[in-house]
């Protein structure tokens, strides 16, 4: 039988993993450098409050993972929400998605958003379907108001960098378009339907989303933490651990970012080394706080767009699960900054003085628990290299035997579903 190594243990090498022993009978170490399970899908529990890294929200679009969570035994442990979201935005707070809730927002703001997508939806651009340049992409689907407003500065503060720079591999189903008539009835407040794949999402009922990737974790019977891989070597098939140990592999399902995987292998290409180079992420930089007395507001998370606030996006995670104690809410913050970067010095500070000024955070001397955690690399940018590198290197590593699967080792943007579903399609196209 052909000896298979699985390099990460977050959802998609756990779930590669877990159907390969379920359904083929193959027992398939997972080797992880961190002391527990879960990778960016991990919760941290302090003080009796759940802090998750960065928002972690189950949607589930396909009949077989909801078979997977029944399997695993969490289907009820799991509780399903209606989104509320919001959009921070000129002193309001709008329902999300902005293209339809402008009603709240200032007069100029709204009169912007209509115009600009009238203006757009009038030139009907016959290469919008086939438009590969994100900011063009928005001015034709969405017009200049919105883009001004809300798409380019939220991208650029997410991404890092210019909206022109990016494209439009990623966007997909996650950036609806709304018609005309919803847009209208969205800037007089009379919208009522659900636009969007996160209309709904399922959460645990307790605790924090960690749940999924314990789930999967008890039934493996080789999970080898806490070990970190230095060196992949194509060649000999090994992988050489931080203790010296080398493993041997016939098959290697790698979920660890690319560019870890190229960082670490031995006799990688000159050319190839080069084109992981040209691969960019950025990281995200997630403050938590357990915070005394209700929540301030009843959202699930906000989308923060403006320049002047540091963070991208804020969450109050006690909303819809239970991650604190009884009289108490969680906020969790995420900041965006190049992969490989760190963070400013008084990030914490501007974080705290941002949501003052949201009205998240009504008195300091109410915080009770503050965590700091780092996702790096937490998002891949989407720009014009990215295609021909990740295809040279993908081809380059299935020839040697190596299975890239997963958000990061695919270089590309996908849920936790797709992270489970790509560890069960890993395990079938090696099942014996």
């Amino acid at each position: 039988m052909r000896r298979v190594v699985v390099l990460g243990g977050g959802l998609t090498g756990l779930s590669a993993a877990y159907h390969l022993l379920v359904r083929w009978g193959v027992v398939a170490p997972v080797i992880e450098k961190e002391e527990t399970v879960g990778g960016a899908c991990r919760t941290l529990e302090v003080e009796g409050f759940a802090f998750d890294l960065t928002g972690h929200l189950l949607h589930l679009a396909r009949p077989e993972s909801w078979a997977l969570l029944q399997e695993l035994g969490v289907g009820r442990s799991l509780r399903r929400h209606r989104r509320r979201a919001g959009v921070a935005l000129a002193g309001r707070v709008t329902p999300y998605p902005l293209q339809i809730h402008t009603h709240r927002l200032p007069a100029t703001v709204r009169r912007d958003c209509l115009l600009g997508f009238v203006e757009a939806l009038l030139a009907q651009p016959a290469e919008d379907a086939e438009e590969k340049n994100f900011a063009r992409w928005v001015l034709h689907r969405f017009g200049k108001g919105f883009a001004a407003h809300f798409f380019f500065p939220y991208n650029r503060k997410l991404f890092c960098c210019e909206p022109e720079e990016l494209t439009t591999e990623w966007v997909g189903r996650y950036v609806p378009r709304p018609l005309l008539a919803e847009v209208i009835e969205g800037a007089l407040g009379l919208f009522r339907g659900e636009v969007g794949y996160n209309a709904t999402f399922l959460y645990p009922r307790r605790g924090g989303i960690a749940l999924l990737a314990h789930a999967l974790a008890a039934r493996l019977p080789s999970l080898r933490l806490g070990e970190e891989v230095v060196a992949v070597d194509l060649g000999g098939r090994r992988v050489r651990l931080a203790s010296g140990e080398e493993v041997p592999w016939d098959v290697l399902v790698s979920t660890v970012p690319l560019t870890h995987l190229a960082a670490r292998t031995v006799d990688l290409p000159p050319a190839l080394r080069a084109a992981s180079g040209t691969l960019r992420a950025v990281a995200v930089e997630n403050l938590n706080l357990g915070v005394r007395g209700t929540a301030p507001r009843r959202e699930h998370w906000l989308y923060v767009p403006e320049p002047r606030f540091p963070f991208y996006r804020v969450g109050i995670p006690s909303n819809h699960g239970s991650t604190a104690p009884a009289g108490h809410h969680t906020l969790s913050v995420e900041v965006s900054m190049p992969a490989g970067t760190a963070p400013p010095t008084d990030l914490e500070e501007r974080c705290l003085e941002g949501l003052e000024e949201l009205g998240l955070l009504r008195n300091r001397g109410d915080e009770v628990v503050r965590v700091r955690a780092r996702i790096d690399p937490a998002y891949v940018v989407f720009d014009a290299a990215r295609p021909a590198a990740v295809a040279a290197l993908r081809s380059h590593y299935r020839r040697a035997g190596v299975i890239l699967a997963g958000r990061w080792a695919e270089w590309k943007y996908s849920t936790m579903e797709d992270a489970l579903l790509d560890g069960a399609a890993v395990a079938r196209r090696i099942a014996p």
